[in-house]
């Protein structure tokens, strides 16, 4: 049997490494909540969200268990250490958990999510009111980022759906002065800051956006759709999540096994010679 001071050690280099992943995990949601939320407001599920805020409620609670897992070693108390293999415990069941439920409905969201970014950008886009505002930044904000347009590839004709291109036509807007993509689908060079050339990317009529067939090729216009972009965007983050939730599933078996040897070492060592014997 591992001597008491060995088994602290190991203990405390576990929840040193179980502190520092946790870390990592609430950071992660705190700046998936903050800067990228956006994208749930046209994928059309709030799985994303509530895997933002499970990350900073999750990455929380293991901080506060790593402590306690320290207080633990540190006080060779038999009750402390079985409240830390028990919280271990259900954490490790929660991870399987959330694990499976995450591949179960893995192929169910990307069924949804075409048909649900096509309806916010068709219903929404270009509209009054907070709901439409909230999805027209969010579009802006997608196609900005990702460096795309509309929901699929060479997609653009969609926008002569939605709100923004229905406006102009009930305001009047003459053909050649038409805006057929807003700003965001158009190229943006970061080293000059600025647009390609906005006039030719929105206003076009002998190519895209404009043209009714793709003759051309429009330099100024993003062909590649959002869904994809944001599906690879997803699932980025996603290799994140599978490669913390590994490394956590790891160091938390090794919690629940060096708990249970600390607390047989300490109940071993407190047992009367003459009972051990027997």
């Amino acid at each position: 049997m591992l001597s008491r001071q060995v088994l602290k050690i190991f203990m405390t280099i576990t929840n040193v490494l179980f502190f520092i992943i946790a870390g990592v995990m609430l950071g992660i949601g705190i700046w998936i909540a903050v800067d990228k939320i956006f994208i749930s407001d046209i994928i059309g599920t709030d799985l994303f969200n509530a895997g933002a805020y499970l990350m900073i409620i999750c990455g929380s609670v293991l901080i506060l268990i790593s402590i306690w897992g320290c207080l633990s070693t540190v006080q060779m108390k038999r009750m402390y250490i079985m409240i830390y293999f028990v919280a271990v415990l259900v954490s490790f069941i929660m991870l399987i958990g959330a694990g499976i439920m995450a591949a179960a409905f893995q192929g169910e969201i990307k069924s949804t999510m075409l048909a649900s970014m096509r309806a916010t950008l068709q219903s929404y886009y270009g509209y009054e009111g907070t709901r439409a505002d909230t999805v027209t930044h969010s579009w802006d904000t997608t196609q900005t980022l990702l460096r795309c347009c509309a929901v699929e590839d060479r997609d653009y004709r969609l926008y002569r759906e939605s709100w923004f291109y229905k406006t102009q036509i009930e305001q009047g807007v003459q053909r050649g002065e038409i805006k057929y993509v807003p700003e965001s689908c158009c190229v943006y060079t970061e080293r000059y800051q600025q647009y390609v050339n906005l006039q030719t990317c929105q206003k076009s009529t002998h190519m895209a956006p404009g043209s009714d067939t793709d003759r051309g090729n429009n330099p100024a216009l993003y062909y590649t759709g959002c869904y994809q972009a944001a599906v690879n965007f997803v699932q980025g983050n996603a290799e994140v999540l599978v490669g913390m939730g590994f490394g956590f599933s790891v160091i938390l078996i090794c919690g629940m096994v060096f708990s249970i040897l600390l607390y047989k070492r300490i109940t071993y060592d407190f047992t009367p010679v003459s009972t051990r014997e027997r």
